[in-house]
């Protein structure tokens, strides 16, 4: 019981498991991260909205109410959403700060960088591009790798080891974005016409494609088209004219059109 190759394949085991628990939680959808700590409006019902501040996990969101709600079981601080609710919401929206505040001079240099970005940035997205062109031979060869190591040591006569390894592996893949797609990709930076359903209908707005993943779309400098929400949104204080940042719902929303700049 106290010999190496007693305590060895454990210590692998346990080191395993941990590693992949620690990604796991690092495996958040890269677009909605970037609303991360930020004040946003969330449909929550038939003509209700929701709105506070951001927190994003592995597995669902947090909407930090901007002040507690009370109820009959107490003060109410904020609503979380599961996985499953959180596929059911068919945008986010925050709203873009005034220009003349810190955070409005920051807001415009992340739409200049993204209407022009540096060397540096063209750099690291063409070797993401790589990758995720790659992205399935990447996985099958950690996994290969990682496998090969468990079946050469004692790790390999503990039970379950393959599994954890794998594990591994595939969490290492899903670190990283995993979604290219040639045409969007193209007009990152651009404007574009976002068709989104509606209970009334569908409705087209257009925006400065910033970025793109599996399950979001987001757009820079949005004006909302929805009256319903308009007329929310004004209540607390917005303009109808108002530019936003709003994260599509790739399940109810596609991009239809590029826009001119001309």
């Amino acid at each position: 019981m106290d010999t190496l190759a007693f305590w060895l394949p454990l210590a692998l085991i346990f080191f395993s498991a941990l590693a992949g628990t620690a990604l796991k939680r690092r495996a958040r959808d890269h677009c909605l991260k970037k609303f991360q700590e930020s004040k946003v409006v969330l449909p929550s019902g038939q003509d209700q909205w929701e709105r506070g501040v951001l927190r994003v996990f592995a597995q669902g969101i947090e909407l930090a109410y901007e002040k507690g709600r009370r109820e009959d079981l107490g003060v109410v601080e904020s609503l979380v959403l599961h996985p499953s609710e959180v596929d059911g919401i068919a945008y986010m929206l925050r709203p873009a700060p005034a220009p003349d505040t810190r955070a409005g001079v920051e807001w415009e240099r992340e739409l200049e960088r993204i209407r022009i970005p540096s060397f540096r940035d063209t750099v690291i997205r063409a070797a993401l591009n790589f990758y995720n062109m790659l992205r399935d031979a990447f996985g099958q060869a950690s996994q290969a790798i990682l496998g090969a190591i468990s079946k050469d040591s004692s790790m390999g006569k503990v039970k379950n080891a393959d599994k954890h390894a794998n594990e591994i592996g595939s969490g290492l893949t899903d670190l990283v974005p995993n979604a290219w797609e040639p045409i969007l990709e193209k007009y990152r930076g651009h404007q574009v016409v976002v068709e989104r359903k509606t209970k009334s209908g569908l409705i087209k707005e257009s925006g400065v494609l910033e970025d793109y993943s599996s399950k979001y779309i987001l757009l820079r400098e949005v004006v909302v088209r929805d009256e319903k929400l308009l007329d929310y949104l004004e209540k607390q204080g917005a303009k109808r004219d108002a530019k936003n940042d709003i994260l599509y719902s790739r399940s109810n929303a596609i991009v239809r059109h590029t826009v001119s700049n001309f």
